[in-house]
């Protein structure tokens, strides 16, 4: 089904200075701020207090690869490698007009594995010092670049809700905390006080893979590692905050599960709304309603490629569904996302393709 305007990517990614928390950290954090080293086989980011992320490959080395037709090279894990198009943002949108896209919903990259170090207080000035430098890079273009700011959790609730008000300030509508079951569970009471900002100042939260208090598993081979991230994660995380009773708690607080595709979200429900149905009478949290209507009400999802994910919509809620190229990572669909929506949505009816590559993100972020 051709669409001949421009798509809105619903899940895109920076890429983060090699420099970004050195330069922006200052006293006694700068010496201890995540920075990069160059190794021989890779470069590497060092956050305190977790093993070392290797590279750049597949967060955007082996880009011109893929643009050239090549087989990837997987030696390329040097930032020397990546993509200056994913860097600057005035050079980004030339990119956007290649990939026939509108506009971009801009995730952390790197900066996700700071969920993972031990210590709060480095967490919340790692966060401030991101947010910071992702407000001026979405200055350059602002209909066309949404950033999604970082929320430190795990210290006192307040440094979340604080800087959830000032990104707000700032112009950001859209926030992530840790996903797949973080250490204090979503339905602790903990939050109360982040859910009732984020409600009160209209703010979307997302849930996006690897950005988890868990150093991200290296041992596993790629495809393994790929899957526990990307779908395994988010149905953990998805079942954590929709039996958690805070969606009905804040009825008008919207979540987006990102990058997790969209295939096992109906069967994920389903099993949710079996086990309600079943024990309902003294299951804890209470929940008024079953999971799958929470679900329908406030929850949007993200996907690249899931053809297979297309099929369930009747079973989901199509407005809430979103398309996105995940760039500039290699397994996104850069430079060639009109192929893979013409592919995958052949089937579907032009005005549900329409709906899920750009009106039900220009509605959720207001383009």
């Amino acid at each position: 089904m051709a669409i001949n305007d421009k798509f809105i990517s619903a899940d895109s990614h920076v890429v983060e200075p090699v420099d970004l928390w050195t330069r922006r950290m200052g006293g006694a954090w700068r010496e201890r701020a995540p920075h990069f080293i160059e190794g021989a086989d890779a470069d590497y980011m060092i956050v305190e207090g977790i093993p070392p992320v290797q590279g750049a490959d597949l967060m955007a080395g082996m880009m011109d690869d893929k643009l050239k037709g090549r087989a990837l090279d997987r030696s390329k894990n040097h930032f020397k490698d990546v993509r200056p198009e994913s860097i600057d943002p005035k050079l980004r949108l030339g990119d956007q007009d290649v990939d026939n896209i509108r506009a971009e919903v801009l995730y952390p990259n790197y900066a996700l594995m700071l969920y993972a170090a031990p210590d709060p207080e480095y967490k919340r000035e790692c966060c401030r010092a991101y947010n910071d430098w992702l407000i001026e890079f979405c200055s350059v273009a602002p209909k066309r670049y949404v950033g999604v700011a970082m929320l430190p959790t795990s210290g006192p609730i307040e440094w979340a809700v604080k800087e959830a008000e000032r990104v707000r300030k700032a112009g950001i509508k859209s926030v992530i905390i840790p996903s797949c079951q973080p250490k204090i569970p979503y339905w602790d009471p903990y939050y109360k006080p982040l859910w009732a900002a984020l409600q009160d100042n209209d703010m979307i939260l997302s849930f996006h893979n690897a950005a988890t208090e868990e150093p991200v598993r290296q041992d596993l081979p790629l495809l393994p590692l790929v899957v526990d991230l990307k779908m395994v994660g988010q149905v953990r995380t998805l079942a954590g905050i929709l039996s958690s009773g805070v969606p009905g708690a804040y009825p008008k607080l919207k979540f987006v599960v990102v990058e997790g595709g969209i295939g096992w979200v109906a069967a994920a429900v389903r099993l949710l709304d079996h086990l309600w149905e079943d024990h309902r009478g003294w299951i804890e949290p209470h929940l008024d309603e079953p999971p799958s209507f929470y679900c329908k009400r406030q929850f949007y999802f993200t996907f690249e490629d899931d053809k297979a994910g297309l099929l369930t919509r009747p079973l989901l809620n199509v407005d809430h569904l979103m398309w996105g190229s995940d760039y500039p990572h290699t397994e996104g669909t850069f430079p060639r996302s009109r192929e893979q929506i013409a592919r995958d949505f052949a089937e579907l009816p032009e005005p549900e393709t329409r709906k899920i590559v750009i009106d039900n993100a220009a509605q959720l972020y207001g383009l």
